[in-house]
């Protein structure tokens, strides 16, 4: 629902979107539900054939091009995939290994790009994707305290943010809420949505006691109804209960 409710509002906009999972299995879905709305789409995964990867790239960034959606496997690497055409990219599932993530990510935001680039990350809030995107967090901190040590940000990890990685709270409404110690007192979520910008910074007024120094970089929009910068689409789709922007530049 939320998925369709971005669509549909970046068609309205004509722009170009970028739609990635991990699971082919979660693509056949997507795509049939881009059939049934007549969207004009192209997909490449696992088993698109090597020849014809740069065509269906190529023919997608075109300006004129009639495509709309780009559906894409994080599986699916190699040198080539500069989907500049779009401006939009929505990380549809999350995967253990962030370092897939930030490549999927990077596929939008390249030279070349001339418009500014929205990535979205869909999580359902309370669930396991929200340990799994935590474990993204810690991972990425240890190996920039080891990879680039005269980096000026401290990164901390106790023995307690260790066992809270291993523990799932089915009664946590948000957990990646709770972590960041907000004073909306915002409950009964449905879905998370990330919203990450690259042209843009903003500033978080919310108290956020954590140790994990990625996650410090997100602000809860409490009123993201009335936040002027999100998608149209995403404001009218009631699904959605949490919305997370990053506010690093």
């Amino acid at each position: 629902m939320v998925l369709d409710a971005l669509l549909k509002s970046l068609k309205m906009k004509k722009q170009k979107a970028v739609v990635v999972s991990n699971s082919t299995k979660t693509l056949d879905v997507i795509e049939e539900m881009c059939c049934s709305l007549d969207y004009n789409k192209v997909r490449l995964d696992g088993q698109t054939n090597v020849a014809t990867r740069q065509q269906m790239v190529d023919r997608f960034n075109e300006k004129h091009s009639n495509l709309f959606v780009f559906l894409l496997s994080s599986k699916a690497g190699g040198v080539g995939l500069n989907l500049t055409g779009a401006s939009s990219l929505v990380l549809y599932d999350i995967d253990w290994n962030p370092a897939n993530d930030l490549q999927a990510m990077a596929r939008v935001w390249r030279d070349g790009q001339k418009n500014d680039v929205h990535i979205y990350r869909f999580l359902v809030a309370g669930s396991i994707e929200e340990k799994i995107y935590q474990r993204q967090i810690i991972k990425q901190g240890l190996s920039g305290a080891v990879v680039d040590s005269l980096s000026t940000e401290k990164t901390e990890f106790s023995s307690k943010d260790l066992k809270d990685l291993f523990t799932y709270k089915a009664t946590d409404t948000c957990s990646t809420h709770e972590l960041l110690n907000c004073s909306c007192h915002q409950s009964v979520p449905v879905d998370v949505i990330e919203d990450e910008r690259s042209s843009s910074s903003f500033t978080c007024n919310a108290k956020k006691n954590i140790s994990m120094a990625e996650l410090m970089k997100w602000e809860h929009l409490n009123d993201f109804k009335n936040d002027e910068n999100l998608d149209v689409g995403l404001k009218s789709c009631e699904s959605i209960s949490f919305v997370f922007r990053n506010v690093s530049t």
